[in-house]
């Protein structure tokens, strides 16, 4: 079973928070093997393209919420994402990605702050991150969506961004400060997720991801990542590919923990303990 760090509780200092924040930052950059430079829209590219390879899942939440640990002590920070994807290939959901991200992005000299979002199964349960640059252009960058590059947000303006498998628009919406995400796969249109650009406090950031332990996405495993041909995909033991030759579906249900491993780079390990806990709480639902 995968170790559960300390949070930022009550008891741990401002310091050594920022300490750790900072390990972090270190930790990141010699893995990828790149430099922060001036805080500009370049180096924002830069480190958003190395982070997006970072998956986004639930099997290191899910394990944490299974060992009941005291509130204070379930939220992975990040020098622990940093660390655990170093060693483990793990990486994380919106929240603590986003806590991640912005442990970076500070130390390389951005100005960012959390934002939150709302999904259509619920509010307040997406977040990302307002990054200002050095030349005080407004950015978003939303590492939970494995978005790989800065979105221009300017008040009442749309902002796209081609990938190879899809496009992303953001439109503003009905709300100031506020804009939808639609994704364009052909000529299907989705509705993604309301963000709003006014940023929430670290208080009010953290009581969100305490709460998002109790989302109804918990019941299942969750896997996505990038690759070079398009995006991999895990629910539960159903494995989807999407590239741009075409969609195809894999069943997991003999070698979970191994193909988990082989196709997403995440430790069979923590895999496996996974679908033994999600089995399990399965049978008590």
């Amino acid at each position: 079973m995968i170790s559960v760090p300390a949070g930022f509780g009550r008891k741990e200092t401002a310091q050594v928070y920022n300490k750790q924040r900072m390990q972090a930052a270190a930790m990141f950059f010699d893995h990828f093997c790149i430099s922060p430079a001036r805080p500009d829209r370049d180096s924002l590219q830069m480190i958003l393209s190395c982070f997006s390879h970072i998956p986004w899942e639930n099997l290191t939440k899910f394990l944490v919420k299974a060992q009941l640990f005291p509130a204070e002590n379930r939220l992975r920070m990040a020098d622990t994402l940093i660390s655990e994807h170093i060693e483990k290939g793990t990486g994380g959901t919106c929240f603590s990605l986003t806590e991640a991200l912005g442990a970076i992005l500070s130390f390389a000299g951005f100005q960012c702050q959390p934002v939150m979002a709302d999904m259509n199964h619920g509010k307040n349960i997406h977040c990302a991150l307002s990054v200002t640059a050095a030349d005080g252009l407004l950015f978003l960058a939303d590492p939970g969506y494995l978005v790989p590059e800065p979105v221009l947000m300017e008040p009442g303006k749309t902002t796209q961004i081609e990938t190879s498998l899809q496009t992303l628009v953001w439109e503003p919406s009905e709300s100031a400060d506020s804009f939808d995400l639609y994704s364009i796969d052909g000529d299907v249109r989705n509705w993604r997720y309301r963000i709003r650009m006014d940023p929430v406090s670290s208080a009010e950031f953290r009581n969100h991801w305490q709460r998002s332990f109790d989302a109804t996405g918990m019941n299942s495993l969750h896997l996505n990542c990038r690759s070079e041909e398009g995006r991999l995909s895990a629910h539960n033991l159903n494995l989807r590919r999407v590239t741009s030759h075409g969609n195809t579906n894999e069943k997991l249900k003999d070698s979970y923990a191994e193909k988990v491993e082989e196709y997403f780079g995440l430790s069979r390990e923590i895999a496996g303990a996974a679908e033994k806990e999600w089995e399990r709480s399965c049978l008590d639902r």
